[in-house]
């Protein structure tokens, strides 16, 4: 009697098993869906029909090693943590930081790049040379991300938050703004190939943060996303993709900059 309750039980759980399995794409030939940014160069940007930039080829590399079929979801930034809890998308690969993870309590691959803050402003202002100098200031960034929560913290500025940083930088090109802050490689491919001489940038590079692929808690790839980062890092393909995009070797590599990253949170706890 027993012996057929645990049976029948177990074939219960069995069913169950499977059903969730299968309710939760775990099909080899079903493709992930991957949130991108629109247009965020030289991260992600669209050029034509064709999806470009560095955290474009970088995830197809690391796809490739993983095994991952995928497809692309473009959005504005400001959709993406809503899109991955949802689940509108599987993972997000977009210039998101640790500190915005663990923030929104979303997963996190290991870091893949680091980056920082910078300030653009007009070639021919002389009034802004660094962040004591933006008060009272109408100061550009895109909404939702790292820059504009730091800029929030600076006193006296008046900011003014847009979907996409293409039209911030406009805006500054236009002298409809004083200033933008935002990511550093981005405000250097802004000033050296679309701001025709208008706009320069000034101080240092400060607010230095890791960029992860995230996904909803208890997901099933960021093990093997991780191990893929360290695949192509090991192969040389990740630095020779940071020499193409960025136009130097990287400073660190993933592997360093989880070391980083676990020091911070061992520190924070």
């Amino acid at each position: 009697m027993n012996i057929r309750v645990r049976s029948k039980q177990g074939i219960t759980l069995l069913v169950v098993l499977l059903v969730t399995l299968a309710s939760t794409g775990c099909s080899k030939d079903e493709s992930i869906k991957v949130g991108i940014e629109k247009n965020n160069r030289p991260f992600t940007y669209t050029e034509g029909e064709e999806k470009k930039g560095f955290e474009v080829e970088l995830w197809q590399a690391i796809a490739k090693k993983a095994k991952l079929k995928y497809e692309w979801v473009p959005m504005e930034y400001g959709e993406l943590n809503k899109s991955v809890k949802s689940g509108d998308v599987d993972l997000a690969i977009a210039g998101m930081t640790v500190t915005n993870a663990r923030k929104n309590k979303l997963d996190y691959s290991d870091p893949y790049f680091q980056s920082g803050e910078a300030i653009l402003t007009t070639s021919d202002n002389v009034a802004i040379k660094g962040q004591d100098d933006l008060a009272q200031k109408v100061v550009a960034t895109r909404n939702g991300s790292t820059a504009y929560y730091f800029a929030s913290e600076i006193k006296g500025i008046k900011i003014r938050s847009y979907a996409n940083i293409s039209d911030a930088y406009d805006d500054l090109k236009n002298k409809t703004v004083d200033a933008v802050i935002f990511e550093e490689h981005s405000i250097q491919d802004y000033e050296q190939n679309s701001a025709d001489g208008k706009v320069k940038k000034i101080g240092d590079v400060f607010n230095k943060d890791s960029y992860a692929i995230v996904a909803k808690k208890r997901n099933m790839y960021m093990g093997k996303i991780n191990k893929a980062i360290i695949a192509v890092s090991k192969d040389g393909t990740y630095e020779a993709l940071y020499t193409k995009w960025f136009g130097s070797k990287p400073e660190k590599m993933p592997k360093e900059l989880k070391h980083d990253m676990e020091k911070d949170i061992e520190h924070e706890s």
